[in-house]
C-alpha cells in the first residue's frame, strides 16, 4: 500500500500531466535532434529530415531525394528502411547513397521507378513485399521529388490492398504524386481530373 507521501506526489503528477496543454499538430511531428548536434538547436521537422516531405501512412515517410546530412537526421530519428525508387545512375542520384545509409545502420533497398513504364503490378509488389513487417518501420521512401512514391503508392493499395480507386489516387496524393497523376488515374481506370478554370 503506498504512502500518503507517495500518493500525493503521484496525485500531483497526474493533474500536472492533465493541465499540460496540447501539442499541435506541428508540434507532434517533431523529432528530436541527432545526438550528436548542439543542445540548443530545434528539433528537426519532417521537412528537416526529407525534402517534399509527406506522411501519408503511420510510420512512413515520404519525398525527395535526401541529402548527406538528412540521411544521417533520419538515421538518428530512428528510422531503419530507406527506399530509393530512383534508377541508378539517375541525374542527381548520390552513387554512394546505398553505402552511405548502410554506415548509419539502416536498410537500404532499390526498387527503380523511370517513369509510368516501372508503374506495374510487380514493382507495387516488390515495394509491399519490403513494406511486410514491423522491423522496417520507421521508413522513408523516396524519388527525386516524391512523385513516383505518390504513384508506385496509389498502385499498391488499389492492386494489392484492394482499395477503391478513389481512395488509392488520394493516398498517392497524400504521398506527393504530382506530374503522374494522369497515368495514375488511367492505371486505376479513373476518369481524367476535371480542368480547372481559367481565371
Amino acid at each position: 500500500m503506498p504512502s500518503k507521501v507517495t500518493a500525493s506526489l503521484l496525485a500531483a503528477a497526474m493533474a500536472a500531466v492533465a493541465a499540460a496543454p496540447a501539442l499541435s499538430a506541428a508540434e507532434a511531428q517533431t523529432v528530436a535532434p541527432p545526438a550528436s548536434g548542439p543542445a540548443s538547436s530545434a528539433p528537426a521537422t519532417a521537412e528537416d529530415l526529407l525534402p517534399n516531405a509527406r506522411q501519408p501512412l503511420p510510420h512512413l515517410l515520404t519525398g525527395g531525394q535526401p541529402s548527406s546530412e538528412q540521411l544521417e537526421s533520419l538515421a538518428a530519428a530512428g528510422y531503419r528502411t530507406v527506399i530509393d525508387l530512383r534508377p541508378e545512375g539517375e541525374r542527381g542520384a548520390p552513387a554512394d547513397e546505398a553505402e552511405q545509409v548502410a554506415a548509419l545502420g539502416m536498410r537500404y533497398v532499390r526498387i527503380p521507378i523511370a517513369g509510368t513504364g516501372d508503374l506495374s503490378e510487380e514493382t507495387a509488389r516488390a515495394l509491399d513485399e519490403v513494406l511486410d513487417g514491423e522491423a522496417v518501420y520507421p521508413a522513408v521512401v523516396h524519388c527525386a521529388s516524391g512523385n513516383r512514391v505518390g504513384a508506385l503508392l496509389a498502385l499498391r493499395a488499389a492492386r494489392l490492398e484492394g482499395a477503391a480507386p478513389e481512395a488509392a489516387l488520394e493516398l498517392g496524393l497524400d504521398a506527393g504524386l504530382t506530374g503522374l497523376e494522369p497515368a495514375v488515374r488511367d492505371l486505376l481506370g479513373l476518369p481524367a481530373a476535371p480542368a480547372e478554370p481559367e481565371p
